[in-house]
């Protein structure tokens, strides 16, 4: 992990207008005034779950961060003892940083051999794309989480430095108790990268797995297209001829056609998730067939089948009914949209699909989300705000 300097290699030397020696009481009303006085000495202590962009050192502006003073005792209580502040407690609120930010490194250090592992076992299928897509994910956990750990050990070091300072034991209070909080999540995350790539390599080693795991995947667009049909069911039928065209449409028409229109977005990405999941099937029949192949159990002069195709076939045949399903649902999207829906929605719910049509699977599901929420309407209430006047544009 490379040296890093021992927290207790401080400086001896106390300042007066230190508040080392001094009841916590007193030490949070000095840190309050410091900060009055001058905003950019005191750093804003942070909460457990601050998120790991924040700085353990970095000066906030008093004007929009006002320092609490129940944030302030908390973060001083763990650089005291009995209730003043010492330096032995600075010492030693450093030793258990250290510690946990060398768990941490040491976790994303046990992440990283495991994903080598992986990729190891999954050397003979790596060119399939179910296989390649997820390898290619894990890499990119394991790469975000380094990145985060490569600078606990720097930002450590950083507050060992001003620890010689007694006019810093407050911004040391807080990096420390900033720097714990973000160790804790660096080793949180790479524990959750380290199970899932076991599972992983339990997927690998098992086609009962695969199958397991695909079929909770189809039974999950199930579900989905159950809550578009409820929300199908709700919609008022579109009203025919003379009433299509009048302009004595219901109050909950506009609501309603923004349901029509998420409706219609979210018809659009149940297609590609079947799209996607067909291409998994196709990826896990490719790698039946090998397995066979490779274990001399082809299909026999008495029409034996290979291991795992009658599975993937009824797979297969589930994915078929949930598409013609899904196709179901799209004409009744049809049937159910009035003039003024698909004038106001038509060219955002076309944008939509546009920009998801070159998507191919293995689909990248952020890059799917962000496009849905991008071309999503307003909620209910903002829609329907918008189409009413106020009392001056009656007037």
């Amino acid at each position: 992990m490379g040296s890093r300097g021992h927290p207790g290699d401080v400086t001896r030397d106390d300042a007066s207008d230190s508040i080392l020696g001094r009841p916590v009481e007193d030490a949070v009303q000095a840190v309050l005034d410091r900060r009055a006085e001058n905003p950019a000495d005191a750093p804003v202590p942070v909460a457990a779950d601050a998120p790991d962009s924040a700085s353990t050192d970095a000066p906030e502006s008093a004007a929009t961060n006002p320092l609490d003073p129940d944030e302030v005792r908390a973060t001083l209580d763990r650089v005291a003892s009995d209730g003043v502040v010492t330096r032995d407690a600075v010492e030693e609120a450093l030793t258990e940083t250290s510690m946990v930010v060398s768990t941490a490194e040491t976790r994303t250090e046990l992440a990283s051999h495991a994903l080598a592992d992986a990729r190891e076992a999954a050397a003979s299928v790596s060119d399939l794309d179910a296989v390649a897509a997820r390898l290619d994910a894990f890499e990119s956990r394991l790469a975000a989480v380094e990145d985060r750990a490569s600078a606990l050990g720097s930002d450590l070091e950083a507050l060992v430095e001003k620890t010689g300072d007694p006019d810093s034991v407050y911004e040391v209070a807080v990096g420390t108790r900033r720097l714990r909080a973000t160790a804790k999540r660096v080793q949180r995350d790479a524990d959750a990268l380290q199970m899932d790539l076991e599972s992983f390599e339990e997927w690998l080693d098992s086609p009962e797995t695969r199958f397991e795991e695909f079929g909770e995947d189809i039974d999950a667009v199930e579900c989905s297209l159950d809550g578009l049909a409820t929300t199908l069911d709700e919609m008022p039928t579109a009203p025919r001829g003379d009433a299509a065209n009048s302009d004595a449409v219901d109050p909950d028409a506009d609501s309603t056609g923004v349901d029509w229109a998420v409706a219609r977005l979210r018809h659009r990405v149940l297609g590609l998730l079947l799209a996607d999941l067909r291409a998994e099937l196709a990826d896990l029949r490719t790698w039946a067939e090998r397995a066979a192949r490779d274990d001399n159990r082809a299909a026999d002069p008495a029409g034996g089948r290979m291991d795992g195709l009658e599975e993937m076939d009824d797979l297969e045949a589930r994915l078929d009914a949930l598409g013609a399903r899904r196709s179901g649902l799209g004409d009744r999207l049809d049937d159910l949209a009035r003039p003024a829906w698909s004038a106001r929605f038509g060219d955002r719910v076309a944008s939509f699909e546009a920009e998801t049509a070159d998507l191919d699977p293995p689909l990248d599901w952020s890059a799917v989300e962000s496009a849905f929420e991008e071309h999503r309407p307003a909620d209910r209430l903002e829609a329907v705000s918008d189409e009413v006047p106020t009392e001056t544009e009656s007037a």
